[in-house]
């Protein structure tokens, strides 16, 4: 009997470890094609600090860890509904025009949540930006999860962000051509 107890408390134990690990690897990715080289439209990519020169929902953005783009820097964001998150830049690859980032802390919409940004040559002098990521929402273990943060509905919100910011990328790079 004692066994038993302990068996079932171990299953017990684990079943929150065991509901992380089922969780839905969530993604999505857009493209956008801009009238400008790669190296113009990279010199607002690849500017970490500078998100809020060209996604409208960004107010301020700042490094707060380091001080150029680099892998560990960290920046601040404010958005405009006034709330904060942090952001830590993983890979900041200029040569190959790509860049890799995750939530630090703030109110965030995600867990484990895994974006990169590409520009690559789209030939006549064009580019192709793609704006993707890996996520999970957020009480993941909750089932069902509370209204409008079931997976459907995270998806679809990240999904029109990097539409929305990939047209205002496009708006803004080449309106300074």
């Amino acid at each position: 009997m004692k066994g038993m107890a302990a068996a079932c408390m171990l299953v017990a134990l684990a079943a929150p470890g065991l509901a992380a690990a089922d969780a839905n690897e969530l993604s999505t990715s857009q493209s956008i094609r801009i009238d400008a080289p790669p190296a113009d439209v990279w010199q607002y990519v690849g500017d970490f600090a500078g998100l809020s020169r060209w996604l409208p929902p960004i107010v301020e953005s700042h490094l707060v860890l380091r001080d150029r783009n680099e892998a560990g820097a960290i920046r601040a964001l404010t958005r405009s509904n006034g709330t904060h998150v942090t952001e830590k830049l993983l890979e900041y690859d200029p040569y190959n025009m790509r860049l890799s980032y995750t939530y630090v802390d703030g109110q965030v919409a995600a867990s484990d949540y895994f974006s990169t940004m590409t520009v690559s040559d789209a030939g006549d002098g064009r580019s192709l930006v793609t704006w993707s990521a890996h996520f999970k929402r957020l009480n993941y273990w909750q089932d069902p999860p509370p209204p409008g943060q079931d997976d459907a509905t995270l998806t679809a919100t990240y999904t029109r962000i990097y539409k929305g910011g990939l047209e205002a990328l496009k708006k803004a790079v080449e309106a300074h051509r």
